[in-house]
């Protein structure tokens, strides 16, 4: 599969590991209505500010021309937390409430039709928001547009193609729309990304809709590829209706799946490879409606916990709920039934739900309530309900998107491939030590190694989707590599050369 670049020349002035608070302002909207505030109370937009520790502030009303009922995601200023940039998807808005885009989707997608009003979409997982790698002048904003679908006697929707956007931070503004990364199915809206082990790169995981495959990519100054991913062991079964996360550490990767099982999928990550192992299913069939989405979803800092709100359905006696699910155990406990959209704080420490109460005089009064400590099992959790008010309801079906920017280099690590130096540094001390040629080769490609004192180092090769395909250990200053003798075909590889406690990376391009 052919790379898109991303941009023919990019910035090196970002300092590795500085990305804090890209997340840290959240917009919440109910409804589109009439200027000046869009909807009546109580269904107004709000903004979430959040800092290292909590939420510290909720700015409501926020007059913004956005429904984020159902998906949401937005982008901050990785210093201040000021809003830069909200979307459902649909529509594109900058933090002073411009529209950028109308539609951001493609003249031959049409709107799904599940709004009255086409400032929504139905997609109950957010878009997706990353910084720029290398470059903190710009952004990207990544996004599904969903079709129609029947298959073995299912009709469902899926992503007919995965796109993206470019923004401009400076000026607040839209670059380019529409760039499109697949054409082919994928699981409605769902997508996430984690921070790769060398704290600047991100991986990023797009579910097929066969449990089996997924898409994953790398985004890294260079741009994007998506794979598609084939998972030893795993039944090659029709999944739709899926809501994925993985945990802030990076070390997990957990997906539900709504339609025609719902079943809990854990998977270990490595932030390095960008693989995923070791699955373990759980069956919450007994649990959860048939076909109930739970968009509203959200995972304990350490992966151990599941957060959803789940529907009502009279043919199993599920009554509506926000749940903890003890991936441990499997155990289930309701922990409040007036309730809305889990969401975990952007910081990685505490989580929020949205829940209401009726006074004396039987008025509705919504709050919003906090759980401090969201690792813990269901009996030890600190819940602080009504903690925060706000007259304007908590009102979505899924939580806001995000990516966990906090997460910084697996220090010290062998994929840990640029230590705490500018990448301009990285890459100068790189382009003296390692070198390879002919690029792209054929076949045999020449690997030389400059430096003072001879001493062994270790070579590992990488294939496209970040699967170690060989290792061996160099003694001289040139090596040969040959392909076919490896059992290699053409494609795009990655060399990572370690020596001592440095890493230097080298993209090779294989032809046939």
């Amino acid at each position: 599969m052919k790379k898109i670049l991303l941009s023919s020349s990019f910035a090196l002035i970002a300092i590795l590991g500085s990305a804090q608070r890209e997340a840290d302002a959240m917009y919440f909207g109910g409804c589109i209505g009439d200027p000046p505030c869009w909807c009546p109370p109580p269904y107004q937009g709000n903004i979430y500010l959040f800092n290292d520790d909590s939420l510290h502030q909720i700015v409501d009303p926020a007059c913004f021309p956005l429904s984020t009922y159902f998906s949401k995601a937005t982008l901050s200023d990785r210093h201040t937390g000021e809003l830069l940039f909200a979307s459902n998807g649909w529509r594109l808005i900058n933090g002073q409430g411009e529209i950028l885009s109308y539609k951001l989707w493609l003249d031959e997608v049409p709107h799904p039709g599940d709004s009255s009003d086409t400032t929504n979409v139905n997609i109950t997982a957010g878009p997706l928001f990353l910084n720029y790698p290398g470059d903190s002048t710009k952004a990207y904003l990544f996004y599904g547009q969903l079709k129609p679908y029947s298959i073995q006697n299912y009709n469902f929707r899926a992503d007919a193609f995965f796109t993206y956007a470019l923004l401009d931070i400076p000026s607040r503004s839209l670059i380019s729309q529409n760039n499109i990364l697949l054409s082919d199915t994928s699981s409605m809206g769902d997508m996430q990304a984690c921070r790769h082990a060398n704290g600047r790169d991100w991986w990023i995981v797009k579910p097929h809709v066969y449990t089996d495959l997924y898409y994953v990519g790398l985004l890294d100054p260079q741009g994007i590829e998506m794979n598609l991913v084939q998972l030893p062991g795993v039944p090659h079964l029709l999944r739709t209706n899926t809501s994925s996360k993985f945990n802030i550490q990076g070390t997990k990767y957990i997906q539900y799946t709504g339609q025609p099982n719902r079943f809990v999928h854990e998977y270990d990550f490595d932030r390095c490879s960008g693989e995923l192992s070791n699955l373990i299913e759980h069956d919450i069939s007994d649990s959860i409606a048939n076909n109930d989405l739970i968009a509203g979803m959200s995972i304990s800092p350490d992966g151990s916990k599941f957060y959803f709100k789940r529907s009502s359905s009279n043919s199993n006696g599920i009554t509506q709920g926000f749940y903890q699910i003890d991936l441990v155990n499997d155990e289930v406990n309701l922990i409040s039934r007036n309730v809305s959209t889990p969401q975990m704080m952007p910081n990685g420490k505490k989580m929020i739900f949205g829940e209401y109460f009726f006074d004396e005089d039987n008025v509705i009064q919504r709050r919003v309530s906090e759980i401090a400590n969201p690792n813990a099992p269901f009996a030890e959790l600190e819940i602080e309900q009504f903690k925060y008010n706000t007259p304007n309801a908590l009102l979505t079906v899924a939580p806001s998107n995000f990516a966990y920017f906090r997460l910084g280099a697996d220090s010290g690590s062998a994929c840990d491939t640029l230590g705490s130096v500018t990448v301009g540094e990285h890459l100068k001390a790189q382009e003296e030590y390692l070198s390879i040629f002919p690029n792209p080769s054929r076949d045999v490609l020449n690997v030389r190694l400059q430096q003072s004192e001879r001493q062994p180092a270790q070579l590992f090769i990488y294939n496209a989707v970040g699967q170690r395909v060989h290792s061996q250990t160099i003694t001289e200053e040139y090596t040969n590599l040959q392909a076919t003798a490896l059992g290699l075909f053409a494609g795009v590889y990655t060399l990572h050369v370690q020596s001592g406690k440095q890493r230097f990376v080298k993209k090779w391009v294989l032809c046939d």
